[in-house]
């Protein structure tokens, strides 16, 4: 699993994106993800759920869903959104290696947390990019999510323990 390093200028970047999304969104957290399921930073409400158990399902999340869409002939996918009874969750990829994931409530609406996790994804992109590129990793290939064999049962049981259940 990769370490992540952020530079001081690149988290207040980072960190001004995410308030911005969540200030103009009304969204209750911003997450950013790395592909194999490592929680990068969090912002907004985070102490009601288990942050790292909903990194690595939001990274099987999206790369399952990546399949599907090559399954029905897509290259890939734009977005991920689950509808919850009372909070959802929106994730795109940014700079083919970063997950950034808004879970939003009734107090919001999908299409304004997809535009404007469009906008700050188009911002986050440039910045990571640069990011891999002063640690000398912009030409690897992103580490995939890979579950174990038993994934299914393991997610199962992180979601029943993610919503009290």
């Amino acid at each position: 699993m990769p370490q992540w390093t952020l530079f001081e200028n690149d988290f207040r970047t980072i960190d001004t994106v995410l308030a911005e999304l969540l200030e103009r969104t009304n969204a209750l957290s911003a997450h950013l993800i790395d592909r194999s399921g490592q929680l990068i930073t969090s912002a907004g409400r985070v102490d009601d759920f288990d942050t790292m158990s909903f990194a690595s399902l939001v990274a099987a999340d999206y790369t399952a869903n990546t399949e599907l869409a090559t399954l029905l002939g897509e290259t890939g996918v734009d977005a991920v959104v689950n509808e919850g009874r009372s909070r959802s969750i929106h994730s795109c990829m940014l700079a083919d290696r970063v997950i950034l994931c808004t879970v939003f409530d009734r107090r919001s609406t999908l299409g304004l947390v997809r535009f404007r996790a469009r906008r700050a994804a188009d911002m986050l992109d440039s910045v990571f990019r640069g990011l891999f590129e002063k640690v000398g990793i912009a030409d690897q290939a992103p580490t995939e999510f890979v579950g174990t064999p038993d994934f299914a049962a393991a997610a199962a049981s992180e979601v029943d323990a993610l919503f009290g259940e």
